[in-house]
């Protein structure tokens, strides 16, 4: 049962949960609390739809920065747990990521992969917190646990359903078995389902549908163009970088000399 949903072990679970809460502690003190503020403090955060189903995130290291891309043609909960999950490579595999530059290879690497996703439950969904919550506004035995339940609390956390409800396993709030119940409203062919229950719960569809945004912070354009106009990177480089972001050189006005 517990390979089926994917639950780690509880010790491994455990030395994450303190790097996590460290993590969030640190970014407490600068003020910030929401993953996309605390990952454009980290890297440029660049957020747009890709047309790539089975990517929903990756990072870069160029000229000394960490550059991370977020696909929003996911759901929103889902674009904010891979927000928190490239957070820890940033900060746990800075060497990695210098070193190989591009994408964190997933076989080579699979134990930090590992390690990212279960700091991405324990940094959005803290234990404490989530019991805290969940007593205050559920409050009921893990046995009966019903979808909107686990629609009201995963708005509050602004995860995804199936986060959610994988978390409230995790923490015997929610028994393996209603697990196997409640998990299908949150498939594809039952999206209808979900975004009603969502309206009669009294929440907005944000986090359950793609936000498709396109975000570009202006400072990434401007150290794009610095390091090409320095020579510290050719227009081929150039060329690379901003086909990330569906621009040419010569919308910028550069041409190839």
């Amino acid at each position: 049962m517990k390979e089926k949903i994917n639950i780690p072990h509880e010790l491994f679970r455990l030395k994450i949960k303190e790097m996590a809460e460290e993590v969030r502690i640190k970014f407490a003190k600068k003020g910030l609390s929401d993953i996309f503020d605390i990952l454009s403090e980290s890297s440029f955060l660049i957020r747009k739809p890709l047309d790539l189903e089975e990517l929903s995130g990756f990072i870069t290291y160029f000229e000394d920065h960490f550059i991370v891309y977020l696909n929003s043609n996911f759901t929103l909960g889902h674009e904010r747990y891979t927000a928190a999950h490239e957070l820890y490579h940033i900060i746990y595999n800075e060497d990695i990521l210098k070193r190989e530059k591009v994408f964190i290879d997933k076989d080579k690497y699979k134990e930090e992969e590992e390690k990212a996703d279960v700091f991405a439950a324990e940094f959005l969904m803290p234990e404490d917190y989530v019991k805290e919550v969940f007593y205050k506004i559920v409050n009921v035995d893990k046995d009966r646990l019903k979808a909107r339940h686990i629609v009201r609390m995963h708005n509050y956390f602004k995860v995804s359903y199936k986060a959610m409800l994988k978390r409230l396993v995790q923490l015997k709030l929610c028994s393996p078995k209603k697990y196997f119940d409640l998990i299908d409203i949150a498939s594809l062919e039952n999206k209808e389902k979900l975004q009603a229950l969502t309206r009669e719960e009294g929440f907005s569809l944000d986090l359950i549908v793609p936000s498709r945004v396109t975000y570009i912070p202006k400072e990434y354009l401007i150290y794009v163009k610095s390091n090409y106009e320095n020579g510290k990177v050719t227009y081929e480089e150039l060329k690379k970088t901003l086909e990330y972001i569906d621009l040419r050189p010569e919308e910028l006005g550069y041409v190839k000399s």
